[in-house]
């Protein structure tokens, strides 16, 4: 059969998604993957007997899980077991308040002492638009591939009326009276690494799918997942290649032809897809006259978005909280508009930090031996453009956490501290080939005039794809899923000739 062999870079949730699809049309499939291990952001870090999970604990829109396990005759449930997680998570501001997302938005409304009467007005109209366009969102620009290298938003799509182009926090001014109010309901962006003040408003379809479909987490953990797309790519015929880095992507007459490996070795293929960072394969991996090629071009010319910093605790002792925390927490600095003029525009470190507390023995019991403790934090910093020396400042910027946290505890973290690991924005790229230590790939605060997204399928060159971070239909498990189903179907019209 002609057009068979597909080479994919990168274990990550997305190579392997499309290579199951692929798989099970009865392509050959072969993953290659830089690390001794597959999953990507998905593997947890383990210190001891402790488990962190790294990110992508929360499953939103498992129907996109259910779908891709019935596309290959598979079920869902007899590989994963998948339990709603409610309340979904706490916001924490520095005088105390605090505002709890539940799955209900009544229970939202309710439960919370934040709403006064024309704020709970304010929610509702906000619900009722956020509905809206996520209905639009879905239908017309997450399912479907996307050609264009300017703003899907107008009039591709027919956005326009719902107006895309205003901030997250203009509309959450215009709705809420209450300053905490508008600053959670502006926030959503920053959930993709988006300044509030800049950003869309249609990030706000975040809380709203987390509310239409629920919040599930994998029992077992993120690891349980991995290998069970790993079990279910095996079984459809597929093959994974470990610590083989892809060192460029070969191109000959506009056409791929394979990929050359860090071994010097050469892997022939009819399709390569990359799910490898997409600045990064744009930037690095196309073999030679990269720079002919439009998207390559397109890729230089975005921004890479914000980096983060990551830290593991390891405590002999549970931390006694001050006020009560979920799994999944959101800690708040005192003043968001400097907190995000200092990371966004001046691309320095913030004087006041903000950073996602995560509380593993509240997400699953079996991550933290008994009697113990653990917290987990993750914090938004400027990417490797910045002047930070992260060698230098690693262990400084670290202490700055743990201050900060011990506000929130009763119990001294530095004397019950028996294990950590940090992860700075350095150790990013040279994990897992982030351009510019980027979480999210490309920034979406310039959204405005193009999508933060490049197309899954590269028109300059013929049988190369992308998935996964910093491709179509953007960042998160369910949009992963999505960009590896976009691409199966592309590569199998393509081979049809529809």
């Amino acid at each position: 059969m002609k057009n068979n062999s597909v080479l994919i870079i990168g274990a990550g949730i997305g190579g392997l998604a499309v290579g199951i699809r692929l798989a099970a049309e009865g392509f050959r499939v072969r993953i290659v993957e830089k690390n001794d291990y597959p999953g990507g952001w998905l593997n947890p870090v383990r210190i001891g007997d402790f488990t962190f999970p790294n990110a992508g604990s929360l499953i939103t829109m498992p129907q996109q899980l259910e779908t891709l396990f019935s596309s290959v005759g598979r079920s869902l449930s007899d590989y994963l077991e998948l339990e709603e997680f409610s309340p979904i998570m706490r916001f924490i501001f520095s005088d105390e308040h605090e505002y709890t997302l539940y799955r209900e938005a009544a229970d939202t409304l309710m439960k919370n002492s934040l709403f006064g009467l024309n704020d709970q007005q304010g929610y509702t109209a906000y619900g009722k638009r956020s509905d809206r366009i996520l209905d639009e969102f879905q239908t017309k620009f997450f399912s479907k591939p996307y050609k264009r290298s300017l703003n899907p938003f107008v009039p591709e799509f027919g956005f326009r009326n719902l107006r895309p182009g205003r901030s997250g926090l203009r509309v959450s001014t215009r709705l809420f009276t209450s300053e905490e109010l508008r600053i959670i309901h502006a926030f959503w962006s920053m959930f993709c690494g988006g300044a509030p003040s800049v950003s869309s408003h249609f990030y706000r379809i975040i809380p709203a799918v987390m509310q239409r479909w629920g919040v599930y987490l994998v029992k077992g953990g993120t690891s349980t997942l991995v290998n069970a797309l790993v079990k279910l790519f095996h079984e459809c015929g597929g093959e994974i290649q470990y610590n083989s880095e892809a060192q460029s992507i070969q191109v000959y007459n506009g056409s791929v032809t394979g990929v050359r490996l860090n071994d010097n070795s050469i892997r022939m293929a009819d399709y390569v897809i990359s799910d490898a960072d997409t600045a990064y394969t744009c930037r690095y991996l196309i073999d030679s006259d990269r720079f002919r090629y439009s998207f390559v071009t397109e890729a230089q010319k975005r921004t890479p978005g914000i980096s983060l910093f990551i830290y593991h605790m390891a405590l002999k002792t549970p931390p006694v909280e001050k006020q009560a925390l979920l799994g999944f927490n959101v800690i708040m600095p005192q003043n968001l508009r400097e907190w995000e003029r200092e990371l966004f525009s001046e691309n320095r470190l913030p004087s006041d930090l903000m950073f996602y507390l995560n509380v593993p023995d509240k997400i699953d019991s079996a991550f933290v031996p008994e009697g113990q403790g653990a917290l987990s934090v993750i914090c938004p910093v400027p990417n490797l453009n910045s002047e930070i020396n992260w060698p230098q400042e690693s262990y400084r910027f670290r202490d700055h956490i743990l201050t900060a946290l011990q506000t929130l505890f009763e119990n001294d973290l530095r004397s019950d501290l028996i294990g950590e690991r940090y992860i700075t924005p350095v150790m990013l790229q040279d994990m897992f080939n982030s351009y510019q230590g980027a979480a999210w790939g490309f920034s979406p605060n310039q959204e405005k005039t193009e999508v933060p997204h490049l197309p899954n399928q590269c028109r300059d060159i013929e049988n190369l794809y992308l998935v996964g971070n910093g491709a179509h239909p953007g960042p998160f498990l369910p949009a992963i899923l999505q960009s590896a189903e976009i691409v199966h179907q592309e590569i199998v019209n393509g081979r049809h000739g529809k």
